[in-house]
């Protein structure tokens, strides 16, 4: 008899662990390479959830992000029917940027179309995962620098119509851009409480960090990464002293947080300066006077709507004061399923210091 109980007993433990590790197992995300410009599996995807879920869900972040600030969030998602994939800018990714460095990553950095292209193949390693063909609603959720090149994907898929890539809605966290240049009814000063140009101290305050970021990467590029690390010290260190940062101790905490953890402080810094080329890109851009075209809110909102979530707590808001307005009427008249959501207490990175918040409304917002 005594025999039988031990038995029992093991069999209960090694059901209970079989249970345990099949959970963990799904806790765990499926990491997909995909082909980038340059580099056969330079793309990195981290996906979540069940393949049959009813939601597909692509993330991108932006500088200096790769799929870590994004895993709770998406974890969450995932246990409410979504299929949640996780990318970012080639080259974010520090464990396989540390890998292979320039022998996989291009030193001159990527343009926003080379990125646009990188969130297209994104989406469609993401759908081949996915076993729900039929109905199945299709969610991009951009952050910082994603927003560029992501919404240059959304308005190009909504133009070419990519097979079944579409996306069905759009949530764009801390940036919004200005209007579709075919948007006739826009907005008149009367209409909002607030001016729909940005202030003086908007414009040198974002003009000023940004030249720092992109003179720093210039230097890597063409100097060394040293030449560049000293450029970010020395120009943020007067950017602070003349209060011309664009964020507050509630974000700039969180990017002194990843330097104590990462193994090499000193890498993580010099990988930092990597990942600023999309303001050099920026500045090409804005010389050239071309590469923004396809940067902009769908004309149509009500067949692709947006949820614009931000945080409040930061010294100057990314949003264009249009757009923000369009979005706050088209909220208001019941236009379309647009909506406009202001975090308190949450700076850049509101998804990360309000989870639960933003959480609640990109359900509330999917489910429309």
């Amino acid at each position: 008899m005594k025999i039988e109980k031990r038995s029992f007993s093991a069999l209960c433990y090694m059901f209970l662990s079989a249970v345990l590790a099949f959970v963990a197992s799904m806790a765990e995300p499926k990491i997909l390479t995909y082909p980038i410009a340059g580099n056969e599996k330079g793309g990195i995807l981290h996906i979540h959830g069940k393949p049959n879920a009813k939601h597909v869900i692509l993330c991108c972040g932006g500088y200096p992000d790769d799929h870590k600030p994004f895993t709770p969030l998406a974890q969450r998602l995932a246990e409410d029917d979504c299929l949640v994939g996780i990318t970012c800018f080639p080259g974010f990714d520090l464990d396989a940027y540390n890998e292979c460095k320039f022998d996989g990553y291009k030193r001159s950095g990527y343009t926003f179309d080379e990125v646009c292209s990188s969130i297209r193949t994104a989406a469609s390693q993401l759908f081949l995962q996915s076993e729900s063909r039929s109905g199945t609603k299709f969610t991009v959720i951009l952050h910082d620098w994603g927003v560029v090149p992501g919404i240059m994907f959304v308005n190009r898929a909504i133009e070419e119509e990519y097979s079944s890539h579409v996306p069905t809605k759009v949530v764009l966290l801390d940036v919004l851009p200005r209007p579709h240049k075919e948007y006739k009814d826009l907005p008149s000063q009367s209409e909002v409480a607030y001016p729909l140009k940005p202030s003086g101290y908007e414009v040198i305050v974002c003009l000023a960090y940004r030249f720092a970021l992109a003179t720093s990467f210039a230097l890597l590029r063409f100097v060394s990464d040293i030449v560049g690390l000293a450029n970010m010290a020395l120009s943020f260190g007067a950017l602070l002293m003349l209060r011309l940062n664009p964020t507050r101790k509630i974000d700039n905490h969180l990017i002194d947080k990843r330097a104590s953890e990462a193994s090499s402080p000193l890498a993580f810094y010099r990988h930092l300066v990597y990942m600023c080329y999309p303001y050099y890109y920026m500045f090409k851009c804005i010389i050239k006077g071309k590469g923004f075209e396809d940067v902009h809110l769908p004309l149509d909102l009500k067949r692709t709507p947006i949820l614009y979530i931000y945080g409040t707590n930061k010294n100057v808001m990314f949003h264009d004061w249009k757009s923000l307005a369009i979005m706050e009427r088209e909220e208001r008249e019941k236009k379309s399923d647009c909506r406009v959501v202001a975090v308190d207490g949450a700076g850049h990175w509101m998804y990360v210091q309000k989870i639960d918040e933003c959480l609640e409304e990109i359900k509330k917002f999917m489910l429309k």
